[in-house]
């Protein structure tokens, strides 16, 4: 699939910070995030106004090629405010699966021209009330 005529996205992209925020069964909120530099992470998505996706885990000297479609709900000359975007690949789809979506993997995201947050819910994978995967990347 071609992605959506949204140019924002398409660069390079550093994952600055991930983690999770969760909901502990007596109702507590935790924020269980962090800066990925400090720790040594190094890992850059690269998207292309033809539908791939090429991260690379540059510590791991690693690099994978899967395809991505973006679906705006809601945006402004500044970025996305409310928008999903799906990453195509068998790992993506099995990973979707066990988080309880159907089809590929798919990420709420909102953007600055700068950065991306992305979020999914992983509960069903967790031992929380809930649970959702947190990344921030900023442009490169």
């Amino acid at each position: 699939p071609q992605p959506e005529n949204f140019r924002g996205i398409i660069s390079k992209w550093k994952l600055i910070k991930t983690g999770y925020y969760f909901t502990k069964s007596d109702g507590t909120n935790v924020n269980d995030t962090f800066d990925t530099e400090p720790r040594g992470i190094n890992i850059v998505y690269e998207y292309f106004d033809d539908g791939r996706l090429v991260v690379t885990d540059v510590a791991k000297n690693t690099k994978v090629e899967i395809r991505w479609s973006l679906k705006v709900l809601k945006g402004d000359d500044k970025g996305i405010l409310d928008g999903q975007l799906t990453q195509i690949g068998k790992e993506q789809k099995e990973l979707a699966q066990l988080l309880g979506q159907s089809g590929d993997l798919t990420f709420g995201i909102t953007s600055t021209p700068d950065l991306l947050f992305m979020v999914v819910d992983v509960t069903k994978t967790s031992n929380y009330k809930e649970m959702t995967l947190v990344q921030n990347f900023k442009k490169i």
